[in-house]
């Protein structure tokens, strides 16, 4: 038996193939007439055995969709797998839209995708999901959403995180016990909560360890190999420069290898090199990088499992959900020799 076809549809109702996917896609500027011609040819050819059709039918588009400014393509690559997962699972597809945070026009422009957009549920990455005029936007348009990694603990909305706090706490707790006391730190964006969590974490390590906090030893990173490219500089020029450099994510990291190289730094022996996230490029580079492994996928999974549960109008057990994270000790940090 031939498969109805979405033209087959747009025959039988006497439309174009154009409204037959507005329609399908629950658009909201087509006409009462025209939709109840489509919905009409869809019972009549039986196309409700398609899973397009039972969108028509539940008034769902079975399409979730990741809105994200995130300049980390690592952690972009593995926020979209764990997302992918889930939605294999639930017979949910997912559409992807980058965007840019710092255009000017930003907000206009997430409004015009929102006002143009077929989708049942969006989830957001930071720095999106720290942003309240996003966030008002998506109650604006009523879209049910869910947040991955959010600074804040006390929103209302479904959410999952790692616990970036404690993980850098952990990670500069493991430098001090190597014998380093003068350990540079490489901020991530501002804009990110996590940055603020990590550098928190970090400071919180040296004051219980009795080591004073040297502001010359912080660099303004933004999550690129460029921006640590250019902390590590910084830091590697000064006449007391520091035994161990802990950088905010690894591509910052894998930029302070490259400095040291250039400058003929001995990696560990005379610097010890860390990062954060575990993501690919800490095992392709050498020494590979000691680091700290975040659930990225389990997080991203999680929270679009809550966000389809919303969907469906099905109970889940709690708002937030706080994953652990785990420290990777590998090659490029070791015992500090003049400790």
């Amino acid at each position: 038996m031939t498969k109805t076809t979405i033209k087959d549809v747009a025959l039988k109702a006497g439309v174009s193939v154009k409204t037959v996917s507005r329609v399908i896609n629950n658009e909201v500027n087509v006409r009462t007439e025209m939709r109840d011609k489509v919905k009409k040819a869809v019972s009549e050819l039986g196309f409700q055995r398609n899973a397009v059709a039972r969108a028509l039918r539940n008034q769902q588009t079975s399409i979730l969709t990741l809105l994200y400014s995130n300049p980390n393509p690592g952690y972009i690559f593995e926020v979209q797998n764990g997302i992918q997962a889930q939605c294999d699972l639930d017979n949910y597809n997912l559409q992807i839209l980058p965007c840019e945070h710092t255009d000017e026009n930003f907000f206009a422009k997430i409004e015009s995708l929102l006002q143009r957009s077929s989708t049942d549920g969006i989830l957001l990455i930071e720095p999106l999901c720290d942003m309240p005029e996003v966030i008002n936007l998506l109650e604006k348009y009523q879209i049910p959403y869910a947040l991955i990694s959010p600074a804040n603990s006390e929103l209302s909305a479904p959410f999952a995180r790692s616990n970036d706090e404690q993980a850098a706490y952990q990670m500069t707790e493991y430098l001090i016990s190597q014998g380093h006391r003068d350990i540079g730190f490489i901020m991530g964006d501002p804009s990110h909560g996590d940055s603020h969590q990590r550098l928190k974490g970090y400071k919180n390590a040296l004051a219980v360890n009795g080591i004073t906090v040297d502001e010359k030893f912080f660099e303004q990173g933004y999550f690129t190999f460029e921006s640590g490219e250019t902390s590590a500089r910084r830091l590697l020029s000064l006449e007391n420069r520091p035994s161990a450099i802990f950088a905010s994510n690894d591509y910052m990291a894998a930029a302070v290898l490259k400095v040291a190289a250039q400058k003929r730094i001995k990696v560990p022996q005379e610097l010890s090199i860390v990062g954060y996230d575990d993501t690919p490029v800490s095992k392709q580079i050498w020494p590979a990088l000691t680091t700290v492994r975040q659930p990225i996928r389990e997080i991203s999974a999680h929270a679009t499992k809550k966000l389809i549960a919303t969907l469906n109008k099905q109970p889940f057990a709690d708002i937030q959900t706080l994953f652990e994270c785990q420290l990777v000790v590998r090659e490029s940090s070791s015992i500090w020799a003049s400790a």
